[in-house]
């Protein structure tokens, strides 16, 4: 029987300071196959020891998450199939769910897509980039940067790098 675990993260939007707003998120797994639901949240530093191993260290200090952003769109891409070799088919995917931004439906679209393609799982996104809180104001562009891709690359490069391991344990357990 396959068991669901969840995996939160998190990526600071700016890493030196102690507490700010950055990507906060989950991995659910369920096999070989995962949902990443992400958006903006409060991120903390906490000592290394009480945290996850799957959390990024960074001088015995970890950034950890603690908002829960709201449900947006979600895709799920499917990995090409390859009969020999690379696929160079593009990743299939769809969309599920639809949501108020175009934007966040795109975001999801293109991190499931190279995702499936990098891991070979079907993977689910949702994204919720759209809802900046009560300012209004969007935390990439408070925190510098031009809009809103940069710091969901960020979050992808986070989610690979878990995915990886967990596919790494899995494939070593079976």
């Amino acid at each position: 029987m396959e068991s669901t675990r969840i995996i939160p993260f998190c990526v600071p939007l700016t890493p030196r300071e102690s507490s700010g707003v950055g990507v906060v998120g989950t991995i659910t797994l369920r096999g070989k196959s995962a949902i990443v639901w992400f958006g903006w949240g409060a991120v903390e530093r906490r000592e290394e020891e009480d945290c996850d191993n799957n959390i990024r260290s960074d001088n015995s200090t970890v950034a950890v998450g603690t908002g829960r952003p709201p449900m947006g769109s979600l895709s799920v891409s499917m990995p090409p199939s390859s009969r020999k070799g690379p696929s160079r088919m593009p990743t299939p995917t769809s969309q599920l769910v639809g949501g108020s931004s175009d934007e966040d439906m795109m975001l999801g679209q293109q991190m499931s897509a190279r995702l499936a393609k990098r891991i070979g799982w079907p993977i689910f996104v949702s994204c919720s980039f759209s809802d900046f809180g009560q300012n209004g104001v969007s935390p990439a562009l408070a925190a510098g940067f031009d809009d809103d891709t940069m710091p969901a690359a960020m979050a992808e490069k986070e989610v690979t790098r878990i995915l990886t391991l967990e596919k790494d344990q899995l494939t070593v357990s079976t």
